[in-house]
């Protein structure tokens, strides 16, 4: 819960720097990896983050529950993914803007699904939010694969902005 609050209120101190109701969604990307990265690391067990790419400009009714989404897939990541004395662990955000979605991809080199997973039939509670915010209030798709780790893809349409002349 407490991860949940701190990546809605670094949305939120960003919309609040900003003019209108846009964010640059790398300015609240780097901070939640980095947030994830300091409280999931330890001396013993060092997981890297990266974040690769740029979304651009996303409406901030966008950009925080794409937030929340994109922190519980790095907490899943984190917790799910590395078993104790795993080295070399990373994490890698992707960002990518196409003509009238954004692209948000969670990479990580750990332990990878199991064979029957199925994130529809998900118990756990991170998931679960992943996947209502995902398909109902962003109206998104999320496709989850297993292969040398986990990838986790999450398209998102985004308005384009009206052009003033």
């Amino acid at each position: 819960s407490e991860r949940r609050i701190r990546s809605i209120a670094i949305v939120h101190e960003t919309l609040s720097r900003e003019p209108g109701d846009v964010v640059m969604f790398s300015e609240i990307v780097r901070p939640l990896a980095r947030l994830v990265e300091d409280t999931s690391s330890s001396p013993d067990h060092r997981i890297r983050f990266t974040v690769e790419g740029d979304a651009g400009e996303l409406p901030g009714d966008v950009a925080t529950p794409l937030a929340v989404v994109l922190n519980e897939l790095m907490q899943n990541a984190v917790d799910h993914g590395f078993p104790e004395g795993r080295t070399e662990a990373a994490v890698q955000v992707r960002l990518q803007r196409e003509t009238a979605h954004v692209v948000v991809e969670v990479v990580d080199n750990g332990v990878g699904l199991p064979d029957d997973f199925s994130i529809e039939e998900s118990r756990g509670l991170g998931l679960s939010i992943v996947h209502a915010l995902v398909t109902g209030e962003l109206e998104g798709s999320i496709e989850m694969r297993s292969d040398q780790g986990t990838s986790v893809v999450v398209r998102v349409p985004v308005a384009m902005p009206r052009v003033e002349l």
